[in-house]
């Protein structure tokens, strides 16, 4: 049954065959072999000194045995010796009967002693002999239990660097395929922009609109590459998208140039005129707590295309701003590991958690008079 058992547990010759272009470490077959062949020579060792034991154990009850009849055969002659002394001593009194049947008495007495003796000294042998048996045979087996062990951890090893080693195998090509599709994604999108601005560059008629168009083409460029950088290096993502987020706030402030440059030629009393020419499309500025107070009264419309305007600068100035400085500040705060009492950046608890709804009312509020503009500048 342990050989079996043996069989079981140790790899046979006619396991299926691995990917020769994999290469991986494997045990040597040999080293195998010998392990099952000192296996079975040290199970025939135990075996043969089981058999001698149980021999010699056979012999020694053997002879315990012969004495015990020998005992047995003493009493029956003591009993019948005392049996003619009781006859003799019916009859007749005899002094040198009676020392000799005392004599023979102790010398019976001796004799059981000495066997007795014997027999103890015996079994004493017999058990120490059997347990030291007992113990080489389980220092054996615990011997041949923890190579086994050793053998099946390294082979578990083997297999497991292999399936590692392929597995990385798998993840480099898989990483190396999402990199070149990302990289010729941002390649194009590079490209095309930079065609885009060398025929703005060719035809460099309107500067004053043409510069802020130049500025807005770059943020295609500048979002691809950091993008892929952030892919290839993860590492460097933190420090990446704070660059990326600088240059959305200048790309912001550029389109808002760029709107004013269009409508008005740059000048900003030109872009109040013509937006107070379509005053009744414009909604009043936003007021804080509005609902709770009186309605603008402005005195023309060109004040309120004025105060349009005004409002949709600020909010455009205040995304401006904050968007770097939250930008930042997300950046050191997961750098640190800073959660506050939080667990994570998505906890309410947390820093990150309010920087992210600050960034969200900001590019709300930066964005929300550009429609108004937008639409004149269209039109």
């Amino acid at each position: 049954l342990v050989l079996c058992f043996f069989r079981k547990i140790m790899p046979r010759n006619n396991s299926p065959r691995r990917d020769p272009n994999v290469v991986a470490t494997r045990s040597n077959p040999v080293s195998l072999t010998c392990l099952r062949f000192t296996l079975f020579l040290l199970f025939v060792a135990v075996g043969g000194i089981s058999y001698y034991f149980s021999t010699l154990l056979k012999t020694l009850s053997f002879k315990i045995q012969l004495d015990e009849k020998k005992i047995s055969n003493m009493q029956s002659l003591i009993e019948d010796q005392e049996k003619i002394i009781g006859r003799f001593s019916d009859q007749v009194s005899n002094t040198d009967v009676i020392a000799r049947v005392d004599r023979l008495e102790n010398e019976m007495d001796i004799s059981i002693e000495s066997m007795q003796i014997q027999l103890n000294t015996t079994e004493k042998h017999i058990s120490t002999i059997v347990n030291n048996t007992f113990n080489e045979l389980n220092q054996i087996i615990s011997t041949a239990q923890n190579q086994l062990h050793e053998e099946v951890l390294s082979e578990k090893a083997v297999v497991d660097q292999y399936v590692r080693t392929t597995q990385d195998q798998f993840s480099l090509e898989n990483s190396f395929m999402v990199y070149q599709l990302a990289g010729t994604f941002t390649l194009i999108a590079s490209l095309i922009s930079m065609w885009h601005m060398t025929s703005h560059l060719r035809f460099f008629k309107r500067p004053h609109v043409q510069r802020k168009i130049l500025a807005i083409l770059w943020m295609s460029p500048i979002y691809g590459v950091t993008s892929w950088l952030s892919l290839v290096f993860p590492q460097f993502e933190g420090y990446l998208a704070i660059i990326k987020d600088f240059y959305e706030a200048y790309v912001i402030y550029q389109f808002l140039g760029f709107l004013i440059s269009v409508i008005g030629k740059g000048d900003r009393d030109m872009v109040v005129d013509e937006l107070s020419k379509h005053a009744g499309h414009l909604d009043p500025p936003m007021r804080l707590f509005g609902w709770c107070r009186h309605k603008y009264d402005f005195e023309s419309d060109r004040d309120l295309a004025d105060a349009v305007l005004l409002q949709c600068q600020t909010f455009c100035m205040q995304f401006v701003f904050l968007k770097p400085l939250t930008a930042t500040s997300m950046f050191v705060c997961n750098k640190l590991g800073y959660y506050g009492e939080g667990t994570s950046s998505s906890d309410y608890r947390s820093p990150q958690f309010w920087i992210n709804i600050v960034q969200n009312i900001s590019v709300f509020f930066g964005v929300f008079r550009f429609d108004q503009i937008l639409s004149r500048c269209t039109g």
